[in-house]
């Protein structure tokens, strides 16, 4: 049997192994201990999230509810539970977890920053809106939540959009997509000039991708044709799904994984 201490020091080698990707080996590690002490609701809640990287979504479902029966006062498994409930598809459930662990602890940025997601899966934009705002009240520095925000502003017309692609490019200096983003509001904004602007940045910084050229030649139409309108401009294959890590949490890959998605052009 395992003394209090070696069960402290085997928790702190399976994290160790989980933040390291070694989940089978951390996987092991948690079932010992639970083998010692089935009901360790912090055991049962880890293991679960290995379980969710791992893609197993129906055993990290069975252990994370025993997490949650052993310990219903902790926000951070219910958060991690609206996260995978969300990935498993069930939108309304993962709603409902997650504004549970808002009720424990109102200060939690991975609830607001997943209710984003989620509301924008449901496609109710007005509320995505509101919870991403809030996520980004407790951390500024959160880029997904800046990237997210200003893709959801763009698609409502909101000019705040802006903002948000500003602070992206602040935060995130030169990577391509924080630009990409910008330039691809301003070309659906008929603001062709600033949008050549950023994208020659990147070109000029040698890091040009295919969707730079493409956006490039879509601004430079639009200079050429005095007609244009945003309808106009429909990039279909331009725009693909990025993925960021924030929070520090195990999403999607638990819902923890945050899905960054490219602003379009297209007027959706």
């Amino acid at each position: 049997m395992m003394s209090k201490f070696f069960i402290k020091q085997a928790f702190a080698e399976a994290m160790d192994l989980q933040k390291n990707g070694r989940l089978s080996e951390a996987k092991e590690i948690y079932l010992k201990i639970l083998g010692q002490s089935p009901n360790d609701a912090n055991a049962l809640h880890l293991i679960s999230l290995v379980f969710m990287a791992e893609g197993n979504y129906e055993e990290a479902k069975s252990y994370i509810e025993k997490a949650i029966n052993e310990a219903p006062d902790q926000a951070v498994f219910h958060s991690n539970y609206g996260g995978l409930l969300h990935t498993m598809g069930d939108l309304p459930a993962s709603v409902k977890a997650l504004k549970k662990s808002l009720k424990l602890d109102k200060k939690l940025f991975q609830s607001y920053y997943s209710l984003g997601i989620v509301y924008t899966d449901m496609e109710e934009l007005e509320k995505a809106v509101e919870s991403y705002t809030k996520a980004l009240e407790i951390d500024q520095s959160s880029t997904a939540a800046h990237n997210n925000l200003g893709n959801l502003l763009s698609k409502l017309n909101n000019p705040e959009a802006e903002y948000h692609y500003k602070k992206l490019i602040e935060l995130m200096g030169n990577e391509v997509f924080p630009r990409l983003n910008m330039s691809n509001y301003l070309i659906r904004n008929q603001r062709y000039d600033d949008a050549i602007k950023y994208l020659n940045e990147l070109v000029e910084l040698d890091i040009a991708t295919k969707e730079v050229f493409n956006s490039l030649g879509v601004a430079y139409k639009g200079l050429a044709n005095d007609d244009s309108t945003r309808e106009s401009f429909n990039v279909p294959g331009h725009i693909f799904p990025l993925q960021a890590m924030d929070g520090g949490v195990l999403r999607r890959a638990g819902h923890t994984e945050a899905a960054v998605d490219l602003c379009t052009i297209s007027n959706h």
